[in-house]
């Protein structure tokens, strides 16, 4: 029989076993995050090679990390001696240098390729921890990188590297925590896929619900001639209401001001997350801006009634989540216009790839733990359609459908909602209110508007008047199928009692 200190050591044994799978698993985990990253910054940033060296002082080593190629003709070392690399003088740079082949270095100093050079730029990217350069991403390719376009790219994969960074040196510490690290992996390779960006920004926020317990996730996006709330995460509680737009002196105003995250615990009911007629903000609200070349194009708004949840290592790996999506969207759509509302159809209203998913998610949350507001999903149009189209130009019909895009937004008649885009000169709408008859008030208050006469920003003026469909939504409805089909027939049939 084994005595009481044998049986002790043989638990300690086992223990430290446990723990040491546990640490290299995380590190196999760490090293594939940094893979994607290299991978998602070649693609994004349109080079040739990408990859990074970590700087090794105590062995004078650049040791390789992971790298990406197109080309055929390239071959790296896994360890090179400071003094054989031409990375030697620039292990100690602290900014982003860029160099030209021929003029700030000899093409044969690039020992990594054999037969011939094909690239002419090369541009190194420091990763500094506690004030010395302890990495280099190096990209290399046949045009520069360094320009307007791209520097929203780079600065995207130093965030998600420092970020990554930062959160395997905390589990490195804490390695008992080793399943929140791997459910961290799996929630990332869900946003690594290449999938339309209103389905990455969808998988985005119902990846960081995870992490939440007593809150939600927020999307806020622009459009209709303000920045408002226009998808929650499933389940998601405490939720602002869909169509809510964002209100000087609230933590999301501040963080798409200043173009970085924010973030607050929230004593008596103050700061307001996104306006000032939110109800109960309490707990802790994180807000992270989502851009594409240096443009904010989104905002995620993560809020819980419990603060403790906000580690520092939690919030780096919001902040990566965001980064992250960012360069896959990228990376997935290089033809995209970063310029423009990237949720926006041309007339401002929301495309129908983001009006389903918040269909489909409200339906969710509702059939899992209900929702303190009414939602209605409709379809509007005008009444006076053919002749305006036999009255009109075609340049006047378009400038016609992008204001009254902003004309119906049912923030103009106090209601949280958005104008979706569904066919030529059909609306989708959302609303979403704790009144019981708020879509009656909107159709109410957008009629009186519509009795005078419309001008338009070109200067052409337009009477007409409007015919709508809805639903509400409810636990019994299957999705945005059965719902658009129900509004459907409902706008049939107000357009049916008028031709009769």
């Amino acid at each position: 029989m084994e005595s009481y200190a044998e049986v002790r050591q043989e638990d300690r044994s086992n223990a430290e076993i446990m723990g040491k799978k546990r640490q290299d698993k995380s590190l196999r985990e760490f090293k594939q995050v940094l893979k994607d990253l290299v991978y998602l910054l070649r693609k994004s940033s349109e080079v040739e090679t990408c990859y990074l060296y970590w700087v090794n002082r105590s062995r004078e080593q650049f040791v390789m990390e992971t790298k990406s190629t197109e080309l055929s003709n390239v071959m790296f070392q896994d360890r090179v001696s400071f003094y054989d690399h031409f990375l030697n003088q620039y292990r100690d740079i602290s900014e982003p240098v860029s160099l030209k082949l021929n003029e700030q270095i000899d093409p044969e100093e690039l020992l990594h390729y054999y037969n011939q050079v094909p690239i002419k730029h090369i541009t190194l990217l420091p990763f500094i921890n506690n004030g010395q350069t302890v990495a280099i991403t190096v990209l290399e390719s046949s045009e520069y990188v360094l320009d307007e376009e791209k520097s929203e790219v780079i600065h995207s994969y130093s965030d998600a590297l420092r970020n990554v960074l930062n959160t395997y040196l905390e589990i490195s510490d804490l390695y008992e925590n080793q399943e929140e690290w791997v459910d961290y992996q799996e929630s990332l390779e869900k946003i690594n896929v290449r999938s339309h960006r209103a389905e990455l920004i969808y998988r985005m926020i119902n990846e960081m619900q995870k992490y939440l317990q007593s809150g939600g996730v927020s999307f806020i996006t622009q459009g209709m001639q303000n920045w408002s709330n226009v998808l929650n995460s499933v389940g998601a509680q405490g939720a602002p209401p869909i169509g809510m737009p964002v209100k000087e002196r609230t933590l999301a105003y501040e963080a798409l001001h200043k173009g970085k995250p924010e973030f607050a615990i929230h004593f008596n009911n103050n700061p307001k997350r996104i306006s000032p007629r939110e109800q109960n903000t309490d707990g802790a609200t994180m807000a992270i801006p989502l851009k594409f070349h240096d443009r904010r194009q989104g905002l995620v708004l993560l809020y819980d009634k419990n603060p403790l949840l906000f580690k520092e290592s939690t919030k780096h790996k919001f902040v990566n989540f965001v980064r992250l999506t960012e360069l896959t969207i990228m990376a997935n759509e290089p033809n995209l216009d970063h310029s423009e509302p990237f949720l926006n159809n041309e007339f401002d209203a929301i495309i129908p790839d983001l009006w389903e998913r918040l269909v489909d998610t409200e339906l969710q949350t509702l059939g899992q733990n209900g929702s303190p507001y009414n939602t209605w999903f409709g379809l509007v149009t005008m009444a006076n359609l053919p002749a305006l189209r036999t009255q009109l130009r075609m340049e006047d019909l378009d400038h016609m459908q992008k204001d009254l895009v902003n004309l119906f937004n049912p923030n103009k008649y106090g209601k949280s909602g958005f104008i979706g885009s569904h066919s030529d000169y059909v609306y989708s709408f959302v609303i979403q209110d704790r009144e019981e008859n708020a879509v009656d008030q909107w159709i109410q208050l957008l009629n009186q508007r519509l009795m005078r006469p419309v001008e338009l920003t070109n200067g052409v003026q337009i009477e007409t008047s409007i015919k709508v469909g809805f639903t509400q939504l409810n636990a019994q409805q299957e999705d945005n199928y059965e719902v658009l089909r129900q509004a459907k027939a409902a706008l049939s049939e107000t357009m049916k009692d008028t031709a009769e």
